[in-house]
C-alpha cells in the first residue's frame, strides 16, 4: 500500500511530528511505501531519528509560522498547495493521512479528502467556537476522522460522521529503569504556556524547604524560556529548578529519574506521559483535558486537580517516597500495553483497509 502522510513540517519539535515518524516506520516495517509530505520547513531536517526507508519530501522550503502573519500565512497555504498540484506523490498514493487542520485544510483544497484520513491531535475545544464549527464542517469531507481520546470522539460525533479513537503510539525504545534511588525530578516539553511550567515551577517554590535534595530539571526549548528563567530568578530557585535544551538522548533522561512531572493546562494525547511510562517512571500529573486520566487509571502515577498548584506540590512530596515510587514503577508496564507499536499499526491498518 503507498501512503502519504501529509502534515506542515516535519523538521519541528512537537509531539505530531515524533508520531507521524513513528508510525510510517511502522508502516514501512511490515512492507508498506510510505512518504512524508511535508508542506514547509523550518529547519535542516527532522528532529526526530528517522529510518532512511521513510521518504521525506518538501513541498516548499518555506519557514511557515504565526509570527509572519494572516497575509503572508495564506501566501505560503496558496504555494505549498501549488507546489503539491505538480508533484505525483499524494494522486499516487491509496491513502494519504492528514496531521491536524492545517494539513487537512490543503488535502481538502487539492482535491484529496475523499482518499483522505484527516487526525485532530488537539483536544476537541481547542478552538474558538466558530473554529471549531467550521473545522467539523470540513472535517465531515474526509472518509474518516482519527481522534486520540475516547472523549473527544464523543464530542466530535456530534458533529462529524465517522469517528474513530486510534491514540499515539510509544515513541521511544526505553532503557532500563534505573531512577528509584534517584534524586532527579524531571518535565519535558515545549517552553510554551500550554504546558504549564510556570505552575510547575510555583509548585516547587511551595515546597522547596521540604524536598531535600531532589531538583527539577526541565527539558524544552520555546518562547517562553525568558519569562521562566525570571520566574526561576524570582523565586530563588536556581539550586532547585534547572532548563535544559531539547536533547536527543532522551531516553537516558527518562532512565535516571526519580519521577517525571506534568503540569499541562490542556493536551491533546500527551506523549511524553507515555514515554514516561514506557521507562518504568512514576509519574505526577495535572488531571488536564485530554489523556493522563486515561493513561494513570490503572495506577502508575498520582492525579491532582488541574492547575491546582499547592495539590500538585503536595503530589510531588508524596512521591519522593521510595516505596510508592517502587509501586508506581510496577505498574507502569500494564499503562502501555494497548500503545505498543504493534497494536497501534494493527489498528491503522484495519481503518486503512476498511475504508
Amino acid at each position: 500500500m503507498k501512503i502519504v502522510f501529509l502534515i506542515q513540517d516535519i523538521t519541528t519539535q512537537g509531539g505530531t511530528e515524533r508520531t507521524t515518524i513513528c508510525l510510517a516506520q511502522e508502516m514501512v516495517k511490515h512492507g508498506h511505501e510510505v512518504c512524508i509530505m511535508s508542506l514547509f520547513k523550518q529547519n535542516d531536517m527532522p528532529q526526530y531519528p528517522i529510518e532512511e526507508a521513510v521518504t521525506i519530501t518538501y513541498a516548499t522550503y518555506l519557514n511557515y509560522r504565526l509570527e509572519i502573519g494572516w497575509c503572508k500565512r495564506i501566501l505560503y497555504i496558496l504555494t505549498a498547495l501549488k507546489a503539491l498540484k505538480k508533484r505525483s506523490e499524494i494522486e499516487d498514493a491509496d491513502c494519504v493521512i492528514c496531521q491536524k487542520l492545517l494539513a487537512s485544510v490543503v488535502g481538502w483544497m487539492g482535491g484529496w479528502a475523499k482518499k483522505s484520513i484527516t487526525c485532530e491531535h488537539y483536544r476537541y475545544k481547542m478552538y474558538t467556537p466558530l473554529i471549531r464549527w467550521w473545522r467539523n464542517r470540513l472535517y465531515n469531507h474526509f472518509r474518516r476522522l482519527v481522534v486520540l481520546t475516547e472523549n473527544d470522539r464523543q464530542q466530535f460525533e456530534q458533529q462529524v460522521q465517522r469517528v474513530t479513537v486510534i491514540p499515539n503510539m510509544i515513541s521511544i525504545h526505553p532503557l532500563p529503569y534505573e531512577g528509584l534511588n534517584s534524586k532527579t525530578i524531571i518535565s519535558i516539553g515545549r517552553l510554551t504556556a500550554q504546558k504549564g511550567f510556570d505552575l510547575l515551577i510555583d509548585a516547587i517554590h511551595q515546597i522547596a524547604d521540604e524536598m531535600g535534595d531532589y531538583t527539577l530539571e526541565i527539558y524544552g526549548d520555546g518562547e517562553d524560556k525568558p519569562q521562566l528563567e525570571k520566574q526561576i530568578d524570582e523565586c530563588q530557585l536556581g539550586q532547585k529548578v534547572h532548563l535544559h535544551p531539547f536533547t536527543k538522548h532522551i531516553d537516558e533522561v527518562y532512565q535516571n529519574a526519580a519521577f517525571y512531572v506534568m503540569a499541562s493546562r490542556f493536551e491533546g494525547f500527551p506523549m511524553t506521559l507515555l514515554e514516561a511510562a514506557a521507562s518504568g517512571v512514576p509519574i505526577v500529573s495535572f488531571d488536564c483535558p485530554e489523556g493522563p486520566s486515561v493513561l494513570l487509571k490503572q495506577g502508575g502515577g498520582l492525579l491532582v486537580e488541574k492547575e491546582n498548584i499547592h495539590a500538585l506540590g503536595e503530589a510531588i512530596l508524596k512521591m519522593t517516597d521510595t516505596d510508592l515510587r517502587q509501586t508506581c514503577h510496577r505498574q507502569t508496564q500494564t499503562i502501555i500495553l494497548p500503545y505498543l507499536p504493534e497494536n497501534i499499526y494493527t489498528r491503522w491498518m484495519q481503518e486503512l483497509i476498511d475504508n
